[in-house]
């Protein structure tokens, strides 16, 4: 295959993803909710692999097409030195008219802006989470509960909220401790333990900062949506081994939607334990294969996506660290 005909089936492939992969990771998610942290991979995964190929585009054109040089001469037969021997293809070029360099220096250029963004956003969304943090914790108190450290909230209301580590962990209603019993508590505590240890703050920060300049694309846009899913998904596995499914359900109709929660809105940074919309899967798990084939078809195309990415930047990687 020649690398013209390579980076159509390439943008094709790269189109496919971009739409079609909402409805496949849908029509996953019977199978993708009984493997939640596998489902969290698959789903970040999706996103680093897309935007990956989608970056060796440029880096592909630049073996199959010529076009006017616009570097001086000698800098312009380095470029092409080394252009040459990280081109694993034979077969000639074509003219088309655009600087060879430019096909290079695009996807430089956008890796670049694209890495300030997501270095800013998460900082950004780190500082709004102190921030949120702060308003929570002047009003609370330590306190030892069932082994794990927590931050007590005087509040009627039941509700349990986590912060990231370094900003005060799990926080806990007055309200809560009264209203749960030591098993529901137990549950309550284990689900939200889980999602520090799986860091799933930082999974969510990193996705929603990529989306931040990606949403356009329908792929990451469904990743944004679904990723929340399947974070409570793998703290409700934890909770469940720790306590018991009958525990964590009851503990999760105590602490439902109908509970505001202790800020208005959903405080940056922040994961709630509530969620009546759980319920029916942990009662009602689905069964069957039912989900199996979408996701194996999803599968499929990232490891399709990731090998060809892989075989457009791994030549010109050793090609730069050989000095060309």
């Amino acid at each position: 295959m020649t690398p013209g005909l390579l980076a159509g089936f390439l943008a094709v492939t790269l189109v496919a993803g971009a739409l079609l992969g909402p409805w496949a990771l849908r029509s996953a998610a019977p199978t993708l909710v009984h493997t939640p942290r596998l489902a969290i991979g698959l789903l970040f995964g999706s996103i680093v692999v897309w935007l990956g190929t989608a970056l060796a585009l440029g880096p592909l054109l630049a073996w199959a097409v010529t076009g006017p040089a616009v570097l001086p001469e000698r800098a312009a037969q380095a470029c092409q030195r080394c252009l040459n021997a990280a081109n694993p293809f034979v077969a000639g070029t074509v003219d088309a008219g655009v600087p060879v360099v430019l096909l290079l220096a695009l996807p430089a250029l956008v890796t670049a802006l694209l890495a300030l963004g997501l270095v800013r956003e998460c900082r950004r969304r780190q500082a709004e989470s102190r921030r949120a943090a702060g308003l929570v914790l002047t009003s609370t108190t330590p306190h030892l509960v069932q082994g794990h450290e927590v931050r007590v909230l005087p509040d009627e209301r039941p509700f349990a909220v986590t912060f990231p580590a370094r900003h005060g962990g799990i926080v806990l209603s007055t309200g809560a401790l009264e209203r749960l019993s030591h098993l529901e508590l137990a549950a309550v505590l284990a689900h939200e333990q889980a999602h520090l240890r799986q860091h799933h703050h930082l999974i969510t920060a990193l996705v929603s900062s990529l989306a931040r300049h990606l949403r356009w694309v329908p792929l990451v846009a469904a990743v944004e949506g679904a990723l929340p899913h399947y974070l409570e998904i793998a703290a409700d596995n934890r909770a469940r081994r720790c306590a018991g499914t009958p525990a964590l359900v009851s503990a999760l109709v105590r602490l439902g939607e109908r509970n505001e929660p202790v800020l208005t809105g959903h405080p940056v940074g922040a994961l709630h334990a509530a969620g009546p919309e759980r319920i029916r899967h942990l009662v009602l798990p689905g069964s069957g294969s039912a989900g199996a084939l979408p996701m194996l078809a999803v599968i499929s195309h990232l490891l399709v996506l990731a090998a060809v990415g892989a075989a457009v930047h791994l030549p010109y990687a050793l090609t730069a660290l050989n000095g060309c």
